[in-house]
């Protein structure tokens, strides 16, 4: 079973329902950043077009944002917490905190937003 909190404070970030489980998602650190970033850009959709790298890749991205504050969050436990409903959303959310943004995808969201990721992103998230 994935845990969903940790005994520490949280880093701050986007608070986002995965899978029906609430996570705090902070942004990626700059080192994070750097790092993903050749991959960031091989992202031009997320959609049932994308392969079997694109994949990989949006996973590694999600869980190296989700593992500041859950370190007990792997990469086989968040590829089965993202789905197609989800994952546009929540990559959203993880690359929306640093400004960025895979291809086509919709304006991203600020950071301290309370947001739950449907199967698309809404157009203006409203914190609750």
């Amino acid at each position: 079973m994935v845990k969903t909190k940790t005994s520490g404070p949280l880093i701050p970030g986007v608070v986002m329902q995965i899978a029906g489980r609430e996570f705090t998602v902070p942004p990626l650190t700059l080192g994070q950043l750097r790092q993903l970033m050749p991959k960031v850009k091989m992202l031009i959709k997320v959609d049932a077009e994308m392969n079997e790298e694109q994949i990989g890749i949006l996973i590694e991205i999600v869980t190296a944002a989700v593992q500041r504050n859950y370190p007990d969050v792997d990469a086989a436990a968040m590829e089965n917490l993202l789905d197609l409903g989800n994952a546009n959303a929540v990559l959203l959310g993880v690359l929306g905190q640093a400004g960025l943004k895979p291809g086509e995808a919709a304006a991203a969201m600020s950071t301290g937003q309370k947001y739950t990721a449907p199967s698309s992103p809404p157009d203006t998230p409203s914190a609750k």
